[in-house]
């Protein structure tokens, strides 16, 4: 019997906010164990939530981005669970009136839909060192958004791209900083197998905190695999919480799964509901950036570069902003795109920066030089990596690399003699027929010459001399 995938995602994604959710407490990375807590992340008796305006903005900006609606009046619940870094043994969550409902993406044709997007606060992380276990509160209180899609993704690589694309749409939008590796965004996928034909969903396993697309590529593929091995021996496929482990690249079960009434949830009453205007609405909708699909129907239709290269220009937002701003300094925009996704992004390696050390008006000016036929595409090469990686201008990499062209056809003529006596036998090859032996006397012309002389002047200059 053939089965058929149903995967259905919960995104959590870290908050771009200077502070926590419901105290002053630093959101920031990395610091030392527990050194970002206080009273009320720590939940000690007494200490009271204060909500952070900015997370419920962020929120609200990452629902509209996504087609969502916004709840006017949304309230906070309590979700119950006891485990070692949670201090309070509950979680302030939204269940029953969340910030964000419905919306969606489109993935290659396809309309995946969200059952919403919530706002709630992370949990604290265990750490296991040296056979113990020991708790760090910092993440304890880390606003974040649960982003829930309906079960509409059939397979492991549109899971991937649709994960790909929420998250693009959220470093844009200035929301999330997306660093899988640090646990800023994480991915827990719901997978069921159904027959072909059925309507009927299967019952569905739960593969918990997935840190990078390729392994939630793996995981997803090992599940399906496992689930309908499983049904084609007779077994049956209970609902549980698994883990995916990244070594043997199987996935492991660590519980059966909750449902919503497990969690005992109630409103919390520390909190108070949320009143959101349509004013307050339209007013971050005013402020929201341009999204990386309406950067890409611009690059495409207005630029006319192709989509392959836009969606390399896009992959972050550092270089599509460096694009942008290269246009508006009047560079062509095919002219720009070649060289950004050609020598700009092999300087930059794999590297994400939020600055790219070049100014776009001297990269425009580099580009209009070698349009214009003042430098090689060669030296616009040379200037662009001098540039990068000097900090410098291009009136300084013109000169210090000595790249400006000034042809002097009688230098250009006396190399291509000299390298034609090297070998007076290439060129009597060459006129019994040899053609392809042009190439390599072209190619050792524009090695001597270093740049001095324009393709097209030593092209005409060696058909007269390898002619007469």
């Amino acid at each position: 019997m053939k089965y058929i995938p149903v995967i259905g995602l919960e995104i959590h994604a870290e908050l771009m906010t200077e502070t926590k959710a419901f105290c002053g407490c630093s959101n920031s990375f990395g610091q030392d164990k527990n050194s970002n807590t206080c009273p009320v992340c720590l939940a000690l008796p007494g200490a009271l939530p204060v909500l952070n305006q900015k997370a419920v903005q962020l929120a609200i900006s990452a629902g509209l981005l996504c087609g969502s609606e916004i709840t006017p009046i949304t309230i906070w619940d309590r979700k119950n669970y006891f485990y070692p870094d949670l201090a309070k043994a509950y979680q302030i969550s939204q269940l029953y009136a969340p910030i964000c409902v419905g919306g969606g993406l489109e993935v290659n044709g396809r309309y995946i839909r969200f059952n919403r997007i919530h706002l709630e606060e992370d949990a604290g992380k265990l750490l296991h060192e040296r056979g113990s276990s020991i708790i760090d509160y910092n993440r304890a209180g880390v606003p974040l958004i649960e982003c829930v899609t309906e079960p509409d993704i059939r397979s492991s690589d549109e899971a991937v791209e649709f994960v790909e694309k929420f998250r693009r749409i959220l470093i844009y939008g200035d929301i999330c900083d997306g660093k899988m590796e640090q646990g800023s965004l994480r991915v827990d996928a719901n997978i069921s197998i159904m027959p072909e034909n059925s309507i009927a969903l299967g019952t569905r396993a739960e593969i918990k905190n997935i840190n990078s697309f390729r392994f939630l590529k793996r995981a997803i593929e090992f599940e399906i695999e496992r689930q309908t091995e499983l049904l084609s021996n007779g077994g049956r496929i209970v609902q549980e919480t698994r883990r995916y482990d990244e070594v043997s690249g199987e996935t492991f079960s660590m519980r059966s799964k909750e449902d919503a009434h497990d969690y005992r949830y109630f409103p919390d009453p520390d909190v108070l509901p949320l009143i959101i205007s349509a004013e307050d609405v339209e007013e971050i909708r005013n402020t929201l950036p341009e999204p990386p699909n309406k950067r890409y129907d611009r690059y495409v239709n207005k630029y006319m570069i192709s989509g392959r290269d836009a969606d390399t220009i896009l992959a972050e937002r550092a270089t599509a902003d460096f694009y942008d701003a290269v246009i508006n300094e009047g560079a062509d925009p095919k002219a720009a795109a070649n060289s950004i996704k050609g020598e700009l992004l092999r300087l930059l390696g794999e590297k994400a920066v939020k600055e790219i050390p070049v100014s776009p008006k001297d990269f425009a000016k580099a580009l209009e030089l070698a349009s214009n036929l003042k430098i090689s595409q060669d030296g616009l090469k040379a200037a662009i990596t001098y540039m990068f990686q000097t900090g410098e201008g291009i009136d300084k990499a013109l000169k210090e690399k000595n790249l400006i062209i000034t042809e002097n056809q009688d230098l250009i003529k006396a190399v291509i003699a000299e390298i034609v006596a090297e070998d007076p036998d290439l060129a009597t090859r060459y006129k019994a027929g040899e053609n392809k032996l042009f190439s390599y006397l072209f190619g050792q012309c524009m090695k001597k010459l270093k740049g001095k002389a324009l393709p097209q002047s030593i092209n005409l200059e060696l058909i007269k001399e390898l002619t007469e």
